[in-house]
């Protein structure tokens, strides 16, 4: 028994550690940025517009191309979503998708769209400490 817990336990550690080198070498693959930011419509709290937002992981991350998401707010109320993709076509590939899927256009209609700035940003530099 004594045995098997300390098993678990090493493949615990050592499946946790190759996950985050897999996560790095995955980063290292990306070449585009999505940038979104808006402000949400008047009468949806940030609170309501963060739950709106994260409704979004599971289609985002089920892209092919897609690497990350990473989704802020600002003092001044606006959102900020930055996701990372392998390459353009999947990432244009991915919005257009969207835009055509029933069950996101409650989160879309959430959006202030004379707000909004979407846009698509080719890597060229790459810095790591």
């Amino acid at each position: 028994m004594k045995n098997l817990i300390i098993g678990l336990i090493i493949l615990t550690v050592f499946g946790c550690k190759q996950s985050d080198t897999q996560k790095k070498v995955k980063m290292e693959q990306a070449k585009i940025i999505e940038m979104v930011m808006w402000k949400s419509v008047d009468g949806i709290s940030p609170e309501e517009a963060k739950k709106s937002i994260t409704k979004l992981n599971d289609f985002v991350s089920e892209q092919p191309g897609f690497i990350a998401r990473k989704t802020a707010l600002a003092e001044d109320g606006k959102f900020l979503d930055i996701v990372y993709w392998t390459d353009l076509k999947s990432a244009k590939a991915a919005s257009e998708k969207a835009m055509k899927t029933e069950d996101l256009f409650p989160f879309f209609s959430t959006i202030d769209q004379k707000e909004m700035i979407f846009q698509h940003f080719e890597i060229f530099n790459n810095i790591k400490k």
